[in-house]
């Protein structure tokens, strides 16, 4: 019995020393690699590929100062936590090249070494946020910075985790910052590890929408990448340059903007542009093809819309869409507020159905432009289709109109009466849903291929294609998708955000993060998209119920991993009792 018992206790020993060696062994491994398992189902713990390829690459370390940090309301713990969360992450597949710390500027108890601190971030670029809270029944307000900055080979670049002007931000305000914080970090990283930035012109001379009309993408665009304004007038050079030294013309801008033009192009402008296809530059055309008189609307209550003729159908057919002249009215749409009559003394304004500005809920079946994008606002669109039969160009339709959409073929007459339809005008039509928007990628035909004179076509300057490199473009049927409102200020306007309603004072239309998407994908930068995309579900706890069994649920939060531990506490002294009893029996 005695020989029994050293033997087990033997045993028992040898597997005690077995297991500490496991964990021991066990803990030294996971010190070299990293692995974890994400088991929400929106991947809100996963990093996008893309953001992990571009860590991975890193050889130097990248330095972040986060000035987030204090003493403020839990909504903002909230944020902190994930931004630390992330960044460990990060640091994870950089190979250690990513260090970070917290700075709180207001640790200091003198006033004077604070408001420097404030001054020298806002020089920086940072911007604070102005939160309300109440102690002791009074009002307070504190400034937070919700901000960093990154430095990698001696530059240094400020990352704006949190931006609202509300001095009381919500849940949906701060989780929409917690979806952004990849987003926010890879994009400026990218940004300081490229050695070069692609190039976007925004053509100019055919009168395109004014540069306050654009503002608001143009300067959220050179955030990434290098944008001008540029008129051909019929320059050969305008958009592209030869070296003596290569047989093809080397294009200045990686990408064109065109939005909005309201006057033909000449055939020199037209011969340009198509060469800057040719030679592998990306377009984003916007484009009315009808005019509404919005003057006459205004005085006349009624307009009347002609076809917009620029010049530049026939070059789109042949790339392989036909934007047609029409104008498409939608149920689903935007409201306008319309004069209802006198009220009293007063005027009776009203919001009505404005059916001349369809709303576009994205599919994000559609391509990866489209997903997780809130509707987008149209006004005055008219329709395109997907012609042609070249093997070379793959063609997807992006946006399109709701089932109860009709077509107005021009010229079509705009009254605000049309207000007073409802749905069975739509339901009773020939409705249906009409593109808007759509992709071409791949190899074009040129459009003046075997239209120009045998000296041009061999003029070694010109440097003729018949055929472009791979390239990409997408056409929308509406040159008003990308036009910002602005209003006056002091010394002129003010853009206001792309997507703004003035009616609910906020930005509600998703026609901006949809440019970018397109803007990132022309620019063969899915990237960008694949980050921007993403979106973490904020679950809420159910108000009503939580106040109905707050008591239960306190309960459970407190005595019940108390009555786990002792349940599992007793199992194991059972299973250890029995297996003594079993030994020594």
């Amino acid at each position: 019995m005695v020989e029994h018992k050293k033997t087990y206790r033997r045993n028992d020993l040898v597997q005690l020393l077995l297991s500490l060696a496991i964990l021991v062994v066990f803990g030294f491994a996971s010190s070299f690699a990293f692995a974890k398992i994400d088991l929400t189902e929106e991947k809100r713990h996963t990093l996008t590929e893309s953001t992990e390829q571009m860590l991975g690459s890193l050889e130097e370390t990248v330095y972040i100062r986060c000035y987030l940090d204090g003493d403020f309301p839990a909504r903002f713990k909230r944020l902190q936590k994930a931004i630390r969360e992330r960044l460990d992450e990060f640091d994870d597949f950089a190979n250690g090249n990513i260090e970070y710390e917290f700075i709180d500027i207001y640790a200091s108890e003198d006033d004077q070494t604070i408001g420097e601190n404030e001054e020298a971030l806002y020089e920086q670029g940072l911007q604070f946020t102005r939160i309300a809270y109440e102690e002791n029944g009074v009002n307070n307000y504190q400034n937070i910075w919700p901000g960093a900055i990154m430095t990698f080979k001696g530059k240094e670049i400020t990352v704006q985790l949190f931006n609202s002007q509300s001095p009381e931000p919500t849940d949906e305000m701060v989780n929409s910052s917690i979806n952004n914080i990849e987003y926010e970090f890879a994009s400026k990283l990218r940004k300081l590890m490229r050695d070069d930035r692609p190039a976007i012109g925004v053509l100019d001379g055919h009168d395109e929408l004014l540069p306050i009309e654009t503002a608001d993408l143009v300067e959220t665009l050179k955030d990434d990448y290098d944008v001008e304004r540029v008129e051909i007038g019929g320059r050969v050079n305008a958009l592209s340059d030869k070296v003596e030294t290569a047989p093809e013309r080397t294009n200045r801008y990686d990408l064109l903007i065109v939005a909005k033009p309201d006057s033909a192009f000449s055939r020199g402008d037209k011969i340009i542009l198509d060469q800057f296809i040719m030679n592998g530059g990306a377009v984003l055309w916007m484009i009315d093809p009808i005019i509404t008189d919005l003057d006459s609307l205004r005085v006349n209550q009624q307009a009347l819309a002609n076809t917009n003729e620029m010049g530049l159908y026939d070059m789109l057919f042949d790339y392989g869409v036909r934007i047609n002249r029409n104008l498409i009215i939608d149920y689903q749409c935007a409201p306008i507020l319309l004069d209802g009559g006198p009220l009293g003394n007063q005027r009776n304004m009203q919001l009505q159905n404005w059916y001349f500005a369809p709303v576009v809920i994205p599919d994000a079946n559609a391509h990866p432009i489209c997903t997780n994008l809130d509707p987008i606002h149209f006004d005055f669109t008219s329709s395109l289709s997907l012609v042609g039969n070249n093997p070379q160009v793959e063609k997807t339709v992006l946006l399109a109109s709701s089932e109860l959409s009709l077509e107005r073929k021009a010229p079509v007459r705009v009254n605000p009466a049309i207000v007073d339809f409802d749905i069975d005008y739509f339901r009773n039509g020939p409705h249906g849903s009409y593109p808007l928007a759509a992709l071409l990628e791949g190899e074009f035909t040129s459009n003046f291929k075997g239209r120009l004179a045998d000296t041009l076509v061999r003029d070694p300057n010109f440097a003729f294609r018949e055929t472009s490199l791979p390239t990409r473009m997408i056409v929308v049927a509406d040159g008003d998708i990308g036009r910002n409102k602005f209003m006056p200020v002091e010394g002129g306007f003010a853009p206001l955000p792309l997507g703004y309603d003035r009616y609910a004072r906020k930005v509600v239309y998703d026609n901006k993060d949809f440019l970018l998407n397109a803007i990132n994908y022309l620019l063969d930068d899915p990237e960008m998209i694949s980050i921007r995309s993403r979106t973490i579900e904020l679950r809420k706890l159910d108000a009503e119920s939580v106040k109905d069994h707050r008591g239960l649920i306190q309960v459970l939060n407190v005595a019940g991993p108390l009555l786990v531990i002792a349940i599992a506490g007793m199992v194991l002294l059972w299973m250890r009792k029995r297996r003594y009893t079993e030994k020594y029996a």
